[in-house]
């Protein structure tokens, strides 16, 4: 039936897709897996490199904006206060330069 349906609409149906840097899929439960709990390692990832840089305030709060606000603002899913726990453990240690 799925081959039909794209024979049929000229299009691939697929579980998922990117559209502007946030992966959208069928079920909602995916949604926080594949946004949200990837963005926390490739956060880390990212500020592990920013951090041999030498960045004023300005620049810090910049890079910290950047990473998140637009994934927030996008995703229509709750996150519980752990996953926010993390994200300031993250954000707190790179601004204070793991001190």
């Amino acid at each position: 039936q799925k081959k039909k349906l794209e024979e049929v609409m000229g299009l691939q149906i697929v579980k998922k897709i990117k559209y502007l840097g946030i992966w959208l899929t069928a079920r909602y439960s995916t949604i926080k897996e594949d946004n949200h709990l990837k963005l926390v390692s490739e956060i880390k990832k990212d500020l592990e490199k920013w951090g041999k840089l030498q960045l004023s305030i300005l620049g810090i709060a910049t890079i910290k904006m950047n990473i998140l606000l637009f994934l927030f603002q996008n995703t229509p899913i709750k996150l519980e206060k752990k996953f926010f726990k993390e994200l300031n453990k993250i954000t707190t240690k790179f601004i204070w330069l793991g001190k």
